[in-house]
């Protein structure tokens, strides 16, 4: 098959240099040391060298507020917010920031900075934004072409390139072959982004991004409960908001590929839920995927779409998490959340829901200290996600008709 594409507080701080494939590892035998409401934001030159230190452990603060999000895709959006202007050599475009919380060595959020206030701005209040380093992604666009090739060995290959130009860390460990092998992907100015979207159709149910540690990861979606996220309220959570909304049920679709049969017509398979059908009422959907020419493919594509999309779609929204707990020592610890797996969540009445967890947010102040929210399933209605499905939807289109061209041309 042929694929074308177009279109310190309390002590030391170890921040320098890059992060290894253990980088999230500790020695057998030892445990992480965590301090109440510390955090710390580190700038870095490009040479890993330290630029700025803000935050508790710092003399004079001017950091007032700090939020950053973690997604499916790793490190998303940060805002930090100043009561004084930092100097340019301090905190300047592109730069590295990582973000460190509970006096924890190892960062929770790493990005770059891509906003800055300007000098002689009247604001009293002076805000950078950062993001994670998936980002960089969308500026790395691929004229490669790739045959007999599984999609993690694929991913590896673009890792390595993003090694070179966009700062990125190669760690092979997180990067897993899908079990199968493709004839020959092309891919012609696309982006990385893109292509990593791609390879994860073909893989099925694979999650992919850029973590706090500036690796690429492409591995299959985590299932399991995580154990950080048991949760129940009144205890670990102040608010629990669930939705469980059927308007987006699929239990019936027709999947539109890349190739044209005899009739002129890019129809490949037909994909069905009988057990929804009959619970829910037919529900159809047109779903296109112009990198697929096989049916077969087309099929384990659909089939998997289906599991998501033939029940009720479960979503909720939590906040209030508290992240600190007493261990019978009488040590400190904490909770690292992360998308990992699912969150369980126990009701008042008792009753528990399983939810992928789709988004963490932090938020941390030197009057409210660290807090955390979260996004359980997929959200109701987000902006950013609805802009993105109509981008890539128009891009479907695209490449869909111009597979069509190339192959009518061809005839």
């Amino acid at each position: 098959m042929n694929f074308s594409f177009g279109r310190s507080l309390f002590g030391r701080f170890i921040f320098a240099g890059k992060t290894g494939n253990d980088a999230n590892e500790h020695p057998k035998g030892e445990t992480k040391k965590y301090y109440p409401g510390q955090y710390t934001v580190i700038a870095y030159a490009e040479d890993g060298t330290r630029t700025a230190f803000f935050g508790s452990g710092s003399e004079k603060n001017s950091l007032s507020k700090v939020t950053f999000e973690i997604s499916s895709t790793g490190c998303g959006s940060c805002e930090l917010s100043f009561k004084v202007l930092p100097k340019n050599s301090e905190l300047n475009y592109m730069q590295r920031v990582d973000i460190h919380l509970f006096g924890d060595e190892q960062p929770w959020y790493s990005g770059y900075i891509i906003t800055r206030p300007v000098e002689g701005s009247t604001e009293t209040e002076y805000k950078f934004i950062v993001h994670g380093y998936y980002n960089r992604l969308e500026k790395m666009v691929l004229f490669e072409t790739y045959e007999n090739m599984d999609p993690g060995a694929i991913v590896r290959d673009i890792a390595m390139k993003a090694e070179r130009a966009h700062g990125i860390i190669y760690n092979a460990s997180k990067i897993s072959d899908a079990g199968y092998i493709i004839t020959k992907l092309v891919f012609d100015g696309v982006t990385v982004k893109e292509a990593l979207s791609t390879l994860a159709d073909f893989a099925v149910d694979y999650v992919y991004g850029v973590d706090e540690y500036r690796n690429l990861y492409f591995m299959p979606r985590e299932t399991g409960i995580n154990e950080q996220a048991r949760l129940t309220v009144g205890k670990h959570i102040n608010k629990y908001i669930p939705s469980w909304n059927v308007e987006k049920i699929v239990n019936w679709a027709r999947i539109k590929g890349g190739n044209i049969d005899d009739e002129g017509e890019q129809w490949l398979c037909v994909v069905k839920d009988d057990v929804s059908i009959v619970k829910f009422g037919k529900r159809d959907k047109v779903w296109t995927l112009p990198s697929a020419y096989e049916v077969s493919d087309a099929v384990r594509w659909g089939e998997n779409q289906l599991e998501r999309y033939k029940n009720p779609i479960k979503s909720a929204k939590i906040s209030g998490v508290r992240l600190e707990y007493p261990l019978v020592d009488g040590t400190f610890n904490v909770r690292h959340m992360t998308t990992t797996g699912q969150a369980q969540i126990r009701t008042l009445s008792g009753d528990t829901h399983d939810y992928p967890i789709t988004k963490v947010k932090y938020t941390i102040s030197a009057s409210g200290g660290i807090a955390t929210d979260m996004e359980l399933g997929e959200p109701i209605f987000s902006l950013e996600k609805y802009l993105s499905d109509i981008e890539r939807n128009a891009m479907n289109i695209e490449q869909s008709q111009s597979s069509a061209i190339k192959q009518l041309t061809a005839l």
